[in-house]
């Protein structure tokens, strides 16, 4: 008697920067609007600006990482057009 294969999960395939800033400036959006509701309870205004800066902080590192891999992307495209140069000894 055959045991029943375990059904595969299917995985997400893994995001790009740019998905993940949309993410993280989707979630700073809703941490601001909690932070800024009065009608909010105080602990729940205090969590909500703790995850506001610290999504913050995740937010600034994606971006200068987006920007920081376009620059490296140019430089490549730079460097494969410019004519290769014998060195001489």
């Amino acid at each position: 008697m055959e045991t029943p294969q375990p059904k595969r999960l299917r995985r997400r395939k893994p995001g790009d920067l740019a998905q993940l800033r949309a993410v993280l400036w989707g979630m700073l959006l809703e941490a601001e609007a909690i932070a800024r509701d009065a009608g909010q309870d105080v602990h729940a205004r205090l969590k909500a600006i703790s995850a506001l800066a610290t999504t913050a902080g995740a937010y600034l590192k994606a971006t200068e990482q987006a920007d920081l891999e376009a620059r490296v992307q140019a430089l490549e495209a730079a460097l494969q057009q410019q004519p290769r140069m014998r060195k001489v000894l």
